[in-house]
């Protein structure tokens, strides 16, 4: 097999692998996609090491150079669709179903397969108002809590396509969150659940999935990577926490 081919596997995976890391994925599970794709090269020494902010993949052989790339990662967010479609690639490919250029194009183009922004906003919005639901919240309160959750919804968006660090980002929302809860219990003396309303709406900030993963991998030896997920879900927690405190102290000092 022609030396370029090699180089196209390692493309192949190190993309696959960098789609999934910036989507949250565990770190085993990076390190099965990738090792999986370059085991179909069939050479004698394949490798693979992913942490939360990088990738390591390599490929040796006697009669060959070693190809070796190092893949920094930056920017990581919760994508569970990417994530899928990642793994739907990898598994047709490694079944021969389709090749590897075909497997490198898909990879290439898997945003043009993704949710646009206003089904994203969308499911944002509505889950926030669910949630109020789903905690036993009144007709009120569901009316209530539409302007918070437009709010939140816009934060977010604008905040993710300013590439705002996560942290900050769900500080300033939760912020705002708290603040708006303050202002409209105060004014529209209806009977409102305050602390309902800012449960409702800090839903769709909190680190759930970084958490899980996070334990995941622990419990699946990485302990450097989950380590390391588990206290970003700490911090992203403080700062929500430090948002939605000052929303309210500032909110009681401004009679709101």
């Amino acid at each position: 097999m022609p030396e370029m081919d090699y180089e196209l596997y390692m493309d192949t995976a190190v993309l696959a692998g960098k789609i999934m890391l910036e989507s949250n994925a565990e770190t085993y599970r990076v390190e099965e996609t990738v090792t999986r794709i370059l085991k179909k090269t069939n050479l004698e020494m394949i490798d693979a090491i992913a942490i939360t902010t990088g990738l390591i993949a390599t490929l040796d052989s006697p009669n060959m150079d070693a190809i070796t790339v190092v893949k920094r990662i930056s920017n990581r967010t919760t994508n569970l669709n990417k994530i899928t479609k990642v793994n739907d690639v990898s598994r047709r490919f490694t079944e021969g179903i389709i090749t590897i250029q075909e497997a490198y194009s898909f990879l290439q183009n898997i945003d043009e397969i993704q949710y646009d922004a206003f089904r994203k906003n969308l499911a944002i919005f509505s889950f926030i108002q669910m949630i109020l639901i789903m905690y036993g919240g009144k007709w009120i309160d569901f009316i209530f809590l539409l302007p918070i959750s437009a709010t939140v919804t816009l934060i977010t968006h604008y905040g993710r396509r300013w590439m705002v660090r996560p942290f900050i980002l769900d500080m300033v929302a939760s912020f705002i969150i708290a603040l708006l809860t303050s202002f409209i219990t105060k004014v529209v003396p209806l009977g409102l659940q305050g602390d309902l309303l800012i449960v409702s709406a800090i839903m769709p900030l909190l680190p759930g999935t970084a958490m899980t993963n996070g334990v995941r991998d622990i419990f699946k030896g990485d302990y450097m990577s989950g380590g390391a997920k588990v206290l970003e879900a700490f911090v992203i927690a403080i700062f929500i926490a430090i948002g939605i405190g000052s929303g309210l102290v500032i909110g009681g000092r401004l009679g709101l």
